[in-house]
């Protein structure tokens, strides 16, 4: 059941100046969230990596999330709907462990906005594209693809279909990293798939975050911002 040792190495080159501007690095608003990198204890109680989607603008978005093995295979992925200003924690036990997946909702799904309330100042609207998606029961995940995703984020061969997918360690530890786009309509494509999942995407530099690693065994947290990777039209042709 173990997969044979292959390690699949990316990075990203950091360096030089940050400013508040396009195609520099700096945790500004943007398109694009990455969080690096992230381990689950499946037994609960020892590490998790928590973190958040927040929208910087008044206007509703959606933002497509997708979970990548520590081999850079996409192995899940799903939309949260953001009202205008609104944040969305996540947490990934919740999702590898329990199954559960975030619980949003847009206007046409949520019209009395008990799922994703709508603030004052905030704009509200309906993707009507998510009415057969959104809001994910809990647990959204079934036991088969849950057993599925926890053996491909641990180095295992996939019960599902026979595969590896990542770096095996011999422990009951998941890995691996995420992204989240900005998109225009609920979608069940990966960024892999990008014939696909491009006519998706959208240059809306409204998104932020940060992440939180948490261990109450060992009484340890730490945390930081995530890669904010700006959409630059100007600079950029689609498939770039």
């Amino acid at each position: 059941s173990w997969c044979s040792s292959a390690r699949v190495h990316f990075g990203l080159g950091l360096g030089g100046s940050a400013f508040a501007v396009q195609n520099t690095i700096d945790a500004v608003p943007a398109a694009t969230l990455l969080l690096p990198y992230f381990e689950v204890d499946l037994a609960g109680g020892g590490i998790n990596t928590l973190f958040s989607i927040n929208n910087a603008s008044a206007t509703a978005v959606l933002a497509h999330v997708t979970v990548w093995s520590d081999w850079s295979v996409p192995v899940l992925d799903f939309d949260v709907y953001l009202t205008g200003y609104d944040v969305q924690s996540i947490s990934m036990f919740d999702i590898l462990g329990n199954g559960n997946l975030p619980y949003t909702a847009s206007d046409g799904q949520d019209p009395k906005d008990t799922i994703s309330p709508q603030g004052p100042v905030s704009q509200d609207i309906n993707f009507a594209s998510c009415a057969n998606t959104l809001p994910y029961q809990n647990p959204a995940i079934s036991p088969a693809f849950k057993a599925h995703l926890q053996a491909a984020l641990k180095g295992l061969k996939s019960p599902a279909t026979g595969r590896c997918y990542g770096e095996p360690y011999g422990d009951n530890i998941v890995r691996g990293y995420v992204t989240v786009d900005t998109v225009n309509a609920c979608n069940l494509f990966f960024p892999s798939d990008w014939a696909l999942y491009a006519p998706f995407v959208t240059a809306q530099n409204v998104l932020w975050g940060d992440y939180f690693y948490v261990n109450p065994t060992e009484n340890f947290a730490q945390g930081d911002n995530l890669v904010h990777i700006e959409a630059f039209p100007q600079g950029f042709v689609p498939g770039d």
